[in-house]
Protein backbone atom coordinates (compact mmCIF):
# COMPACT_ATOMS: atom_id res chain seq x y z
CA UNK A 1 0.00 0.00 0.00
CA UNK A 2 3.19 2.72 0.87
CA UNK A 3 4.27 1.78 -2.34
CA UNK A 4 1.38 1.96 -4.31
CA UNK A 5 1.04 5.60 -3.10
CA UNK A 6 4.84 6.89 -3.49
CA UNK A 7 4.03 5.44 -7.46
CA UNK A 8 1.32 7.56 -7.53
CA UNK A 9 2.84 10.83 -5.99
CA UNK A 10 5.79 10.36 -8.62
CA UNK A 11 3.08 9.68 -11.52
CA UNK A 12 1.71 13.20 -10.24
CA UNK A 13 4.78 14.93 -10.01
CA UNK A 14 5.12 14.03 -13.58
CA UNK A 15 1.94 14.78 -14.66
CA UNK A 16 1.77 17.89 -16.84
CA UNK A 17 0.02 20.73 -14.96
CA UNK A 18 -3.51 21.62 -16.15
CA UNK A 19 -3.54 24.07 -19.52
CA UNK A 20 -5.12 27.24 -19.03
CA UNK A 21 -7.36 29.72 -21.19
CA UNK A 22 -6.13 33.47 -21.69
CA UNK A 23 -7.33 36.17 -23.44
CA UNK A 24 -5.94 39.22 -24.78
CA UNK A 25 -7.14 41.74 -21.88
CA UNK A 26 -6.20 39.33 -19.52
CA UNK A 27 -2.86 39.36 -20.90
CA UNK A 28 -2.69 42.86 -21.53
CA UNK A 29 -3.46 43.04 -17.28
CA UNK A 30 -0.58 40.46 -16.00
CA UNK A 31 1.95 42.29 -18.16
CA UNK A 32 1.15 45.49 -16.76
CA UNK A 33 1.06 44.79 -13.34
CA UNK A 34 4.18 42.82 -13.85
CA UNK A 35 5.83 46.31 -15.45
CA UNK A 36 8.78 47.46 -12.97
CA UNK A 37 7.54 50.93 -13.66
CA UNK A 38 3.86 50.06 -12.47
CA UNK A 39 5.64 50.58 -9.00
CA UNK A 40 6.47 53.96 -9.07
CA UNK A 41 2.72 55.58 -9.34
CA UNK A 42 3.31 54.87 -5.48
CA UNK A 43 6.21 56.65 -5.35
CA UNK A 44 5.06 59.56 -7.23
CA UNK A 45 2.20 60.13 -4.85
CA UNK A 46 4.44 59.42 -1.89
CA UNK A 47 6.89 62.32 -3.07
CA UNK A 48 3.37 64.63 -3.64
CA UNK A 49 2.62 64.16 -0.72
CA UNK A 50 5.60 64.69 1.20
CA UNK A 51 6.31 67.98 -1.04
CA UNK A 52 2.75 69.62 -0.48
CA UNK A 53 3.27 68.78 3.25
CA UNK A 54 6.22 71.02 3.12
CA UNK A 55 4.29 73.53 1.02
CA UNK A 56 1.69 73.98 3.59
CA UNK A 57 4.32 73.93 6.44
CA UNK A 58 4.95 77.89 5.71
CA UNK A 59 1.61 78.72 6.95
CA UNK A 60 2.77 77.33 10.46
CA UNK A 61 4.80 79.29 12.97
CA UNK A 62 8.53 79.64 12.07
CA UNK A 63 10.66 79.72 14.90
CA UNK A 64 14.05 79.69 15.28
CA UNK A 65 16.48 80.23 18.39
CA UNK A 66 19.81 82.05 17.90
CA UNK A 67 22.74 82.96 20.02
CA UNK A 68 25.89 84.83 20.26
CA UNK A 69 28.73 86.04 22.22
CA UNK A 70 30.62 89.21 20.78
CA UNK A 71 34.02 91.44 22.30
CA UNK A 72 33.87 95.06 20.80
CA UNK A 73 36.81 97.43 20.42
CA UNK A 74 34.51 99.94 21.46
CA UNK A 75 30.85 100.73 22.97
CA UNK A 76 28.17 103.28 23.39
CA UNK A 77 29.08 105.77 26.40
CA UNK A 78 28.09 109.19 27.91
CA UNK A 79 30.34 111.68 27.09
CA UNK A 80 33.27 112.37 29.83
CA UNK A 81 31.78 115.91 30.91
CA UNK A 82 28.62 114.14 31.55
CA UNK A 83 30.07 111.39 33.90
CA UNK A 84 31.62 114.30 35.85
CA UNK A 85 28.33 115.64 36.28
CA UNK A 86 27.16 112.33 37.68
CA UNK A 87 30.32 111.70 39.56
CA UNK A 88 29.54 115.22 41.43
CA UNK A 89 26.14 113.99 41.84
CA UNK A 90 27.36 110.26 43.81
CA UNK A 91 26.67 108.54 40.70
CA UNK A 92 29.08 105.82 38.95
CA UNK A 93 28.64 104.92 35.56
CA UNK A 94 30.86 102.52 34.09
CA UNK A 95 29.34 102.72 30.64
CA UNK A 96 28.85 99.22 28.69
CA UNK A 97 31.07 95.94 28.90
CA UNK A 98 32.64 95.01 25.58
CA UNK A 99 32.00 91.63 26.15
CA UNK A 100 28.15 91.34 25.25
CA UNK A 101 25.90 88.03 24.95
CA UNK A 102 22.54 87.57 23.48
CA UNK A 103 19.94 84.43 23.20
CA UNK A 104 17.02 85.11 21.03
CA UNK A 105 13.86 83.03 20.47
CA UNK A 106 12.20 84.25 17.29
CA UNK A 107 8.77 83.79 16.04
CA UNK A 108 7.21 84.60 12.52
CA UNK A 109 3.43 84.06 11.11
CA UNK A 110 2.85 84.53 7.73
CA UNK A 111 -0.07 86.42 7.43
CA UNK A 112 -0.61 86.83 3.98
CA UNK A 113 2.19 85.07 1.30
CA UNK A 114 -0.05 87.21 -1.82
CA UNK A 115 -0.87 83.63 -3.19
CA UNK A 116 2.64 81.95 -3.41
CA UNK A 117 2.15 78.73 -1.01
CA UNK A 118 -1.45 78.63 -3.14
CA UNK A 119 0.88 78.43 -6.31
CA UNK A 120 3.42 76.08 -5.31
CA UNK A 121 0.80 73.42 -4.09
CA UNK A 122 -0.72 73.88 -7.83
CA UNK A 123 2.51 73.64 -9.26
CA UNK A 124 3.39 70.30 -7.27
CA UNK A 125 0.10 68.69 -8.28
CA UNK A 126 0.89 70.13 -11.81
CA UNK A 127 4.01 67.78 -12.07
CA UNK A 128 2.41 65.03 -10.04
CA UNK A 129 -0.25 64.76 -13.13
CA UNK A 130 3.00 65.69 -15.75
CA UNK A 131 4.72 62.32 -13.75
CA UNK A 132 1.75 59.72 -13.61
CA UNK A 133 0.48 60.76 -16.78
CA UNK A 134 4.46 60.40 -18.76
CA UNK A 135 4.31 56.82 -16.98
CA UNK A 136 1.14 55.92 -18.28
CA UNK A 137 2.23 56.52 -21.91
CA UNK A 138 5.08 53.86 -20.94
CA UNK A 139 2.93 51.67 -19.65
CA UNK A 140 0.46 51.78 -22.75
CA UNK A 141 2.72 51.05 -25.43
CA UNK A 142 3.29 47.51 -22.98
CA UNK A 143 -0.22 46.96 -24.99
CA UNK A 144 1.25 47.09 -28.93
CA UNK A 145 3.85 44.92 -27.71
CA UNK A 146 1.38 42.27 -26.17
CA UNK A 147 -1.20 42.70 -29.01
CA UNK A 148 2.14 41.56 -31.57
CA UNK A 149 3.06 38.24 -29.70
CA UNK A 150 -0.46 37.17 -28.88
CA UNK A 151 -1.84 37.88 -32.53
CA UNK A 152 1.14 36.14 -33.36
CA UNK A 153 0.58 33.20 -31.65
CA UNK A 154 -3.35 32.94 -32.74
CA UNK A 155 -2.08 33.13 -36.04
CA UNK A 156 0.56 30.04 -35.56
CA UNK A 157 -2.27 28.38 -34.10
CA UNK A 158 -4.25 28.52 -36.50
CA UNK A 159 -1.54 27.34 -39.11
CA UNK A 160 -1.72 24.51 -36.66
CA UNK A 161 -4.87 23.60 -37.00
CA UNK A 162 -5.02 23.89 -40.71
CA UNK A 163 -1.65 21.82 -41.02
CA UNK A 164 -3.43 19.22 -39.12
CA UNK A 165 -6.66 18.98 -41.53
CA UNK A 166 -3.35 18.96 -44.23
CA UNK A 167 -2.12 15.47 -42.95
CA UNK A 168 -5.27 13.68 -42.68
CA UNK A 169 -5.75 14.92 -46.58
CA UNK A 170 -2.12 13.48 -46.94
CA UNK A 171 -3.01 10.62 -44.85
CA UNK A 172 -6.03 9.22 -46.59
CA UNK A 173 -4.37 9.91 -49.78
CA UNK A 174 -1.60 8.14 -48.96
CA UNK A 175 -4.24 5.06 -47.56
CA UNK A 176 -5.71 5.49 -51.83
CA UNK A 177 -2.31 5.22 -53.11
CA UNK A 178 -1.08 1.99 -51.36
CA UNK A 179 -4.45 0.34 -52.37
CA UNK A 180 -3.89 1.30 -56.28
CA UNK A 181 -0.12 0.05 -55.78
CA UNK A 182 -1.55 -3.56 -54.48
CA UNK A 183 -4.15 -3.39 -57.46
CA UNK A 184 -1.38 -2.23 -60.06
CA UNK A 185 -2.77 1.05 -60.64
CA UNK A 186 0.09 3.20 -58.93
CA UNK A 187 4.05 2.91 -58.64
CA UNK A 188 6.22 3.11 -56.01
CA UNK A 189 7.27 6.52 -56.96
CA UNK A 190 3.81 7.52 -56.28
CA UNK A 191 3.86 6.50 -52.90
CA UNK A 192 7.14 8.26 -52.51
CA UNK A 193 5.67 11.77 -53.21
CA UNK A 194 2.44 11.88 -51.08
CA UNK A 195 5.13 10.62 -48.58
CA UNK A 196 7.42 13.25 -49.18
CA UNK A 197 4.64 15.80 -49.21
CA UNK A 198 4.01 14.29 -45.32
CA UNK A 199 7.16 14.22 -44.36
CA UNK A 200 7.58 18.47 -45.32
CA UNK A 201 4.26 18.64 -43.78
CA UNK A 202 4.95 17.59 -40.75
CA UNK A 203 8.44 19.72 -41.15
CA UNK A 204 6.57 22.73 -41.22
CA UNK A 205 4.21 21.88 -38.07
CA UNK A 206 7.73 21.46 -36.15
CA UNK A 207 8.94 25.06 -37.56
CA UNK A 208 5.25 26.53 -36.47
CA UNK A 209 5.66 24.85 -33.14
CA UNK A 210 9.28 26.41 -32.91
CA UNK A 211 8.00 29.77 -33.47
CA UNK A 212 4.80 29.70 -30.65
CA UNK A 213 7.16 28.64 -28.44
CA UNK A 214 9.20 31.65 -28.48
CA UNK A 215 6.41 33.77 -28.68
CA UNK A 216 4.93 32.18 -25.54
CA UNK A 217 8.48 32.38 -23.66
CA UNK A 218 8.60 36.60 -24.58
CA UNK A 219 4.92 36.33 -23.13
CA UNK A 220 6.28 35.10 -19.87
CA UNK A 221 8.33 37.14 -19.24
CA UNK A 222 6.20 40.21 -20.30
CA UNK A 223 3.58 38.85 -17.78
CA UNK A 224 5.41 37.26 -15.32
CA UNK A 225 3.62 33.77 -15.09
CA UNK A 226 5.01 30.73 -16.55
CA UNK A 227 2.56 30.01 -19.34
CA UNK A 228 3.07 26.49 -21.26
CA UNK A 229 2.68 25.28 -24.70
CA UNK A 230 -0.28 23.42 -23.56
CA UNK A 231 -2.18 27.07 -22.59
CA UNK A 232 -4.78 28.39 -24.99
CA UNK A 233 -5.37 32.12 -26.11
CA UNK A 234 -8.72 32.58 -27.05
CA UNK A 235 -9.36 35.18 -30.09
CA UNK A 236 -10.31 38.27 -29.16
CA UNK A 237 -14.19 39.53 -30.08
CA UNK A 238 -14.76 41.95 -32.92
CA UNK A 239 -14.26 45.63 -32.00
CA UNK A 240 -15.56 48.38 -32.39
CA UNK A 241 -14.79 50.36 -36.09
CA UNK A 242 -16.13 53.47 -37.57
CA UNK A 243 -14.75 57.19 -38.82
CA UNK A 244 -15.22 59.93 -36.18
CA UNK A 245 -13.80 58.03 -33.24
CA UNK A 246 -12.39 59.97 -30.38
CA UNK A 247 -8.83 59.92 -29.87
CA UNK A 248 -8.21 59.47 -26.28
CA UNK A 249 -4.07 58.54 -26.28
CA UNK A 250 -2.37 58.92 -22.80
CA UNK A 251 0.15 61.19 -25.04
CA UNK A 252 -2.50 63.82 -25.65
CA UNK A 253 -3.23 63.65 -21.68
CA UNK A 254 0.29 64.19 -20.90
CA UNK A 255 0.25 67.01 -22.99
CA UNK A 256 -2.57 68.60 -21.92
CA UNK A 257 -0.81 68.17 -17.80
CA UNK A 258 2.90 69.54 -19.31
CA UNK A 259 1.36 72.79 -20.59
CA UNK A 260 -1.24 72.78 -16.97
CA UNK A 261 2.24 72.57 -15.30
CA UNK A 262 3.62 75.17 -17.12
CA UNK A 263 0.56 77.89 -16.73
CA UNK A 264 0.58 77.05 -13.13
CA UNK A 265 4.34 78.39 -13.16
CA UNK A 266 2.84 81.83 -14.65
CA UNK A 267 0.55 81.89 -11.46
CA UNK A 268 3.57 81.35 -9.34
CA UNK A 269 5.11 84.36 -11.27
CA UNK A 270 1.95 86.88 -10.44
CA UNK A 271 2.35 86.14 -6.93
CA UNK A 272 5.72 87.46 -6.61
CA UNK A 273 4.35 90.67 -7.64
CA UNK A 274 2.22 90.69 -4.55
CA UNK A 275 2.71 92.28 -1.17
CA UNK A 276 3.65 90.15 2.27
CA UNK A 277 2.75 90.32 5.61
CA UNK A 278 3.96 89.03 8.56
CA UNK A 279 3.48 88.62 12.33
CA UNK A 280 6.64 88.34 14.54
CA UNK A 281 8.34 88.42 17.57
CA UNK A 282 11.34 88.09 19.22
CA UNK A 283 12.59 87.21 23.04
CA UNK A 284 15.93 88.22 24.05
CA UNK A 285 17.87 87.70 26.93
CA UNK A 286 21.34 88.53 27.18
CA UNK A 287 23.18 91.92 28.15
CA UNK A 288 23.13 94.48 27.31
CA UNK A 289 19.38 95.09 26.73
CA UNK A 290 16.99 97.03 25.30
CA UNK A 291 17.45 99.49 27.82
CA UNK A 292 20.85 100.61 27.23
CA UNK A 293 21.08 103.49 29.47
CA UNK A 294 19.87 100.99 32.56
CA UNK A 295 22.32 98.60 31.25
CA UNK A 296 25.35 101.64 31.98
CA UNK A 297 24.46 102.18 35.10
CA UNK A 298 24.71 98.19 36.43
CA UNK A 299 26.40 95.20 34.43
CA UNK A 300 22.99 92.61 34.48
CA UNK A 301 21.31 90.28 32.44
CA UNK A 302 17.84 90.96 31.42
CA UNK A 303 14.93 89.38 29.65
CA UNK A 304 13.31 91.48 26.74
CA UNK A 305 10.76 91.00 23.93
CA UNK A 306 9.22 93.01 20.91
CA UNK A 307 6.63 91.75 18.89
CA UNK A 308 4.82 93.39 15.76
CA UNK A 309 3.84 93.26 12.26
CA UNK A 310 5.90 93.43 8.79
CA UNK A 311 5.23 94.09 5.14
CA UNK A 312 7.19 93.13 2.75
CA UNK A 313 6.96 94.06 -1.18
CA UNK A 314 10.05 92.78 -3.54
CA UNK A 315 9.49 95.36 -6.53
CA UNK A 316 12.44 94.17 -8.17
CA UNK A 317 9.94 91.53 -9.47
CA UNK A 318 8.47 93.69 -11.73
CA UNK A 319 11.73 94.09 -13.76
CA UNK A 320 11.67 90.70 -15.16
CA UNK A 321 8.20 89.85 -15.63
CA UNK A 322 7.91 90.51 -18.97
CA UNK A 323 10.65 87.79 -19.54
CA UNK A 324 9.45 85.51 -17.82
CA UNK A 325 5.93 85.32 -19.12
CA UNK A 326 7.62 85.77 -22.58
CA UNK A 327 9.38 81.94 -21.95
CA UNK A 328 6.20 80.75 -20.91
CA UNK A 329 4.10 81.26 -23.66
CA UNK A 330 6.98 79.83 -26.08
CA UNK A 331 7.33 77.04 -23.98
CA UNK A 332 3.34 76.55 -24.34
CA UNK A 333 3.26 76.67 -27.45
CA UNK A 334 6.20 74.29 -27.55
CA UNK A 335 4.36 71.71 -26.11
CA UNK A 336 1.00 72.52 -28.43
CA UNK A 337 3.54 72.16 -31.23
CA UNK A 338 4.91 68.97 -30.26
CA UNK A 339 0.72 67.65 -29.62
CA UNK A 340 0.15 68.64 -33.33
CA UNK A 341 3.35 66.83 -34.67
CA UNK A 342 1.83 64.01 -32.62
CA UNK A 343 -1.87 64.01 -34.12
CA UNK A 344 -0.35 64.32 -37.53
CA UNK A 345 1.61 61.13 -37.11
CA UNK A 346 -1.61 59.77 -35.34
CA UNK A 347 -3.84 60.81 -38.26
CA UNK A 348 -1.55 59.09 -41.36
CA UNK A 349 -1.44 55.95 -38.71
CA UNK A 350 -5.20 56.06 -38.55
CA UNK A 351 -5.13 56.50 -42.77
CA UNK A 352 -3.15 53.82 -43.54
CA UNK A 353 -5.16 51.28 -41.17
CA UNK A 354 -8.42 52.35 -42.55
CA UNK A 355 -7.36 51.82 -45.95
CA UNK A 356 -5.75 48.09 -44.73
CA UNK A 357 -8.67 47.32 -42.85
CA UNK A 358 -11.44 47.98 -46.43
CA UNK A 359 -8.91 46.42 -48.38
CA UNK A 360 -8.76 42.75 -45.66
CA UNK A 361 -12.71 43.41 -46.12
CA UNK A 362 -12.84 43.18 -49.85
CA UNK A 363 -10.39 40.01 -49.75
CA UNK A 364 -12.43 38.15 -47.59
CA UNK A 365 -15.88 38.51 -49.44
CA UNK A 366 -13.83 35.78 -51.67
CA UNK A 367 -12.01 33.86 -49.88
CA UNK A 368 -14.90 31.45 -48.51
CA UNK A 369 -15.92 31.47 -52.79
CA UNK A 370 -12.03 30.71 -53.63
CA UNK A 371 -12.30 27.60 -51.00
CA UNK A 372 -15.38 26.18 -52.29
CA UNK A 373 -13.77 26.13 -55.70
CA UNK A 374 -10.29 24.19 -54.79
CA UNK A 375 -12.31 22.49 -52.75
CA UNK A 376 -14.28 21.23 -55.30
CA UNK A 377 -11.30 20.86 -57.95
CA UNK A 378 -9.14 18.69 -54.98
CA UNK A 379 -12.34 16.26 -54.37
CA UNK A 380 -12.46 15.70 -58.29
CA UNK A 381 -9.22 15.06 -58.62
CA UNK A 382 -9.33 12.19 -56.00
CA UNK A 383 -12.55 11.15 -58.20
CA UNK A 384 -9.96 11.09 -61.16
CA UNK A 385 -7.22 9.63 -59.27
CA UNK A 386 -9.57 6.49 -58.10
CA UNK A 387 -10.71 6.50 -62.07
CA UNK A 388 -6.67 6.12 -62.93
CA UNK A 389 -7.13 9.22 -64.82
CA UNK A 390 -5.28 11.68 -62.68
CA UNK A 391 -1.48 12.17 -62.57
CA UNK A 392 -0.80 12.06 -58.23
CA UNK A 393 1.62 15.16 -59.09
CA UNK A 394 -2.12 16.70 -59.50
CA UNK A 395 -3.64 15.61 -57.07
CA UNK A 396 -0.99 17.27 -54.68
CA UNK A 397 -1.11 20.28 -56.22
CA UNK A 398 -4.73 20.86 -55.49
CA UNK A 399 -4.23 19.31 -52.24
CA UNK A 400 -1.77 22.05 -51.49
CA UNK A 401 -3.95 24.60 -53.25
CA UNK A 402 -6.74 23.83 -51.25
CA UNK A 403 -4.42 23.96 -47.82
CA UNK A 404 -3.22 27.25 -49.03
CA UNK A 405 -6.52 28.86 -49.80
CA UNK A 406 -7.83 27.49 -46.15
CA UNK A 407 -4.37 29.03 -45.05
CA UNK A 408 -4.81 32.56 -46.56
CA UNK A 409 -8.30 32.88 -45.50
CA UNK A 410 -7.99 32.17 -41.90
CA UNK A 411 -4.33 35.28 -41.97
CA UNK A 412 -7.29 36.89 -43.64
CA UNK A 413 -9.66 36.84 -40.51
CA UNK A 414 -6.45 37.33 -38.09
CA UNK A 415 -4.94 40.16 -39.93
CA UNK A 416 -8.29 41.84 -39.97
CA UNK A 417 -9.02 41.44 -36.40
CA UNK A 418 -5.41 42.31 -35.48
CA UNK A 419 -5.57 45.29 -37.72
CA UNK A 420 -8.96 46.59 -35.78
CA UNK A 421 -6.90 46.27 -32.35
CA UNK A 422 -4.27 48.37 -33.99
CA UNK A 423 -6.68 50.84 -34.93
CA UNK A 424 -7.92 50.88 -31.25
CA UNK A 425 -4.45 51.00 -29.65
CA UNK A 426 -4.20 54.23 -32.53
CA UNK A 427 -6.81 55.88 -30.87
CA UNK A 428 -7.37 54.07 -27.48
CA UNK A 429 -10.79 53.67 -27.60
Amino acid sequence: MKKLAILSAILLSWMPASAEEYTLDGIQQLARANYPAIRQFELIDRIADATLADASSAWMPQISLTGQATYQSDVVSFPESMTDVFSMLGVDISGLHKDQYKLALNIEQTLWDGGYTKSKKEAILAEKEVSSKSLEVELYALVDKVNQLYFGILVLDEQLRLNSLAAQVLEDNRQIVRSYIDNGLAGPSDLAKVEAEIIANSQQRTRIRGSRKAYIQVLSVMTGRELSEEDTFARPELVLYGINLQNNRPELQLYNARIASIEAGRTAVKSTLMPRFYLFAQGLYGYPGLNMFEDMMEYRWRPNFYAGVRFQWNISAFYTKRNTERRIDASVQQIELQKETFLYGNRLEQARLNADIEQIKKILKDDDRLISIRTSIREASESQLRNGTLLINDLLKDINDEHKARIDKSIHELEYLKKLYEMRYTLNY
